[in-house]
């Protein structure tokens, strides 16, 4: 029931507005005698309608809507005006200005007065269900506005703790958007990229939106991350990529995020590097130690008869002096044929034990390369044969060996590094083979092609691996040898070097039957050299001038003896002797120039007569024990350089003079 306040002054009008709101009875009236006293009612609120003439005494109908209208607390209730026939349009038109729902015209007709006023109570009732719902509205979006400011605070907090969770991790981290937008970046990523902590990529700054470097200008980090990101987004998979930046090598990985964003992370990975590169060369140096042994032993055999034979030559020329005998009980003097029969015969077993140990040396110089360069072919049966020959000794003593090298393919690996692989193979075998019965024990070495791959086995008849100990074979320090004698590193480091070439090392065993290790390499592809070329046999030499360039005045003697019936030879000892002998004389067809000479190198000559005198620079040709500098390496694998490696044979250095003279192009000889 609507509460309608009657604000009449007229009693005739008063009477016929009562009579017209009582009849249907839903009604409650409620009358105020002047606008002052409705003012005060409207105020006390549970008033539904007001209904006032307009020219009411003291506060009129016209003012008393101005002041319900203008109350923000009785703003929503409708004021019907009721004026005279006699009142102006002005008025009526007033009266809706000051927001009045209704105006009605005097004299009043009941059913129109109801009707009217039913229309408004239904407009406010709608006003008021719809100010109801948007209160309630307005409620919940308060509540709302005050869930999502307290879930914004937990999102700034969990970026934040993200943030300093990237801060603490060590290597670089970078959280990117689908369009190359940077979110996050940690303090590792920003020293990365040679900047303070506090210079990081402002969020929102694209990764890279720059073009592609100028040429011959390295790319730069930013770059790189950029191009990586954009691969992982496209391909929807992990990405990586190793680059190297200002002397650093790193590795990069991008991950695919939810919403199309990709974390970049990225390692610094020099010292890593280094130390794995310096693990191998602590393996192969404690190979070497126990090789060192037997490797003595090998050189020293032949070592001892060559010194033997030249005390026994020395005796025999003195023995053909012409001078008479003094001592009777001495040996009667030989003739000049048996003389000369049996020097030949000295020199012959002398030049065999030098041949000896320059196998056993050129073999310890191709294991001692930490750097050579893994994409030459490798022959592994030669690489299977030079590692038993640095082992003979350690064998001889444990196991007879059985080989059969069948592989006819090369592989694609650095010949020391498969050497290593290989000596630790055989080294675990003959230590798993008990000591003092070498005829009962065996160890197999076996080579074959399989398909398009190249399969190295060794095998021994020992005890076998126990079953608990085979799944901790490859772990690194991990070793059932006596203390001194494993490092637990062998097996290891052997399958990185085997797996680094595309390869596989796996071990089979059988308790009480011995243990087997099989290694399976890709073979290359035909056709492709993978060592350097061999020279030609030079039937006829053509006498040629030459000359020797070294620190050692023996050595220097040497090659005129083993020279100087084939060539004319002078000798200066020293480079800085050589360059003065250049100044004055510069006709040489070939110079034999030693690599390694104080004062002043080879390398270092060559580069002055080269800036001088380029012609002469071209007829040099290197002699080297063994370049142990990484410089001196580069300096010898410089295309068209001639060298020949110590200790070498008359006839392989006769064959790289004339083939270097000749201009055949000869860039080295094993």
């Amino acid at each position: 029931m609507a509460c309608i306040l009657v604000v009449v002054d007229d009693s005739d009008n008063r009477i016929a507005v009562l009579d017209a709101l009582r009849s249907p009875g839903t009604h409650k009236l409620v009358e105020a005698p002047d606008g002052a006293a409705a003012l005060r009612l409207i105020d006390e609120g549970g008033v539904d309608l007001v209904l006032a003439r307009t020219n009411t005494q003291g506060i009129d109908g016209f003012e008393l809507c101005r002041r319900v209208r203008a109350d923000d607390k009785t703003a929503a209730v409708p004021v019907v005006l009721l004026a005279t026939a006699q009142s102006p349009v002005e008025n009526r038109l007033r009266g809706l200005d000051l927001g009045a729902a209704d105006f009605i015209v005097q004299p009043i007709e009941p059913l129109e007065l109801l009707a009217r006023v039913g229309s408004v109570l239904r407009s406010k009732a709608l006003a008021d269900e719809v100010r109801r719902h948007n209160i309630e509205l307005a409620g919940k979006v308060v509540e709302r506005t005050r869930q999502l400011e307290d879930l914004a605070g937990e999102l700034r907090a969990e970026r934040d703790a993200l943030r300093d969770t990237f801060n603490v991790i060590e290597d670089g981290l970078l959280l990117v958007d689908a369009s190359g937008h940077v979110q996050i970046e940690n303090h590792a990523l920003r020293r990365m990229r040679g900047e303070p902590d506090s210079a990081r990529l402002p969020s929102g700054e694209r990764l890279f939106s720059g073009g592609p470097s100028e040429a011959g200008a390295d790319p730069s980090m930013r770059e790189m991350l950029a191009v990586l990101a954009r691969d992982a987004a496209a391909k929807k998979a992990t990405q990586d990529r190793t680059f190297s930046l200002h002397g650093r090598q790193f590795e990069a990985r991008a991950y695919p995020a939810a919403g199309r964003r990709v974390l970049l992370y990225v390692r610094d990975v020099t010292e890593e590097r280094d130390r794995e590169v310096r693990r191998l060369q602590s393996e192969k140096l404690a190979s070497i130690g126990m090789l060192a042994a037997g490797v003595a032993h090998e050189i020293n055999n032949p070592a001892s008869f060559v010194l033997a034979n030249l005390e026994a030559l020395a005796e025999l020329l003195q023995s053909s002096d012409g001078k008479p005998k003094t001592d009777p009980k001495a040996a009667p003097r030989l003739g000049f044929s048996d003389i000369l029969f049996e020097a030949m015969n000295i020199v012959h077993e002398s030049k065999e034990g030098m041949a000896r140990i320059h196998r056993i040396v050129r073999d310890l110089h191709a294991f001692s390369r930490v750097d050579e360069d893994a994409t030459l072919l490798t022959d592994v049966n030669a690489a299977v044969d030079s590692s038993l020959t640095m082992l003979r000794s350690e064998l001889r003593y444990r196991a007879q060996v059985e080989r059969d090298l069948r592989a006819t393919q090369r592989v694609r690996a650095g010949a020391a590094r498969l050497g290593q692989v290989f000596i630790n193979l055989l080294m675990n075998a003959a230590h798993a083979l008990a000591a003092g019965n070498p005829k009962r024990n065996r160890l197999y070495v076996r080579s074959y092609d399989d398909g398009d791959r190249v399969v190295i086995e060794v095998e021994d008849n020992g005890p076998g691996i126990p079953t608990e100990v085979m799944p901790r074979i490859f772990e690194s320090f991990f070793t059932t040898k006596p203390p001194g004698v494993g490092t637990g590193l062998g097996l290891p480091i052997s399958r990185d070097i085997v797996c680094s070439a595309g390869g596989e090392l796996t071990a089979e065993s059988v308790p009480g039957r011995g243990a087997l290790f099989r290694v399976r390499l890709p073979a290359a592809a035909a056709g492709v050299a993978g060592r350097p070329k061999t020279l030609p046999s030079c039937k006829a030499v053509q006498r040629r001038r030459l000359l020797a360039v070294d620190d050692e005045a023996l050595l220097l003697k040497a090659y005129r003896r083993m020279l100087i019936s084939h060539h004319d030879v002078e000798t200066t000892l020293g480079a800085k002797e050589a360059l003065r002998l250049f100044g004055q004389d510069r006709a040489f067809d070939v110079v034999l120039c030693d690599l390694q000479m104080p004062d002043m190198s080879g390398s270092e000559l060559y580069e002055t007569v080269r800036q001088r005198w380029p012609e002469l620079a071209e007829r040099f040709i290197f002699i080297t024990g063994g370049a142990c500098s990484q410089e001196a390496r580069r300096f010898l694998e410089s295309p068209g350089l001639a060298c020949i490696h110590k200790p070498f044979q008359v006839a392989e250095l006769l064959e790289l003079i004339e083939a270097h003279a000749a201009g055949d192009g000869a860039e080295a000889h094993p």
